[in-house]
């Protein structure tokens, strides 16, 4: 096998083989018992903070997921290809995809500690609760917060 079908091969290998990816529903596990003997702990990698470093953050792994599903497709249409015209265009345009993925991956590995070859779970840790109001009820409710809040600070 050639370099990138094996590297190919280890990420999908990596990526199928184990758990869930950020609250996919986990695959079946093959591995024998004595890995899965092995107990594991979860460890924070990163914090996000505000709505839109988790948005960013989302559509960066979206992203990445894409561009390795890309490689993929890319890699089983080189398989089932006859011409080797279209292969060579089909390898070009695979090895392209996958340098950009690599540099992707290894961007969100500095960014966020996220990489393709590991399996994340995201916690929720704060959750904000907005509704659409008026301006009128967004000052109604502003007075009525900090006249609460003033009140719990009399109580102290």
């Amino acid at each position: 096998m050639k370099r990138n079908s094996l590297i190919l091969v280890a990420l999908g290998a990596s990526l199928l083989a184990g758990g869930y990816l950020l609250g996919q529903a986990p695959a079946k596990n093959t591995a024998p018992a004595a890995a899965a003997a092995k107990p594991t702990k979860l460890v924070r990698v990163a914090t996000l903070n505000g709505i839109q470093a988790n948005r960013e953050f989302q559509a960066n792994v979206q992203l990445v997921q894409a561009q390795r599903q890309a490689v993929l497709e890319i890699n089983a249409a080189l398989d089932k290809e006859k011409d080797e015209k279209k292969k060579k265009e089909l390898k070009a345009q695979q090895e392209t995809i996958l340098k950009k993925l690599n540099e992707n991956n290894a961007a969100m590995q500095k960014a966020y500690g996220f990489t393709l070859t590991r399996n994340y779970t995201l916690e929720i840790e704060t959750a904000h609760i907005l509704m659409e109001v008026t301006e009128e009820e967004a000052a109604k409710l502003e007075k009525a917060e900090k006249d609460a809040a003033a009140a719990a600070a009399k109580k102290k």
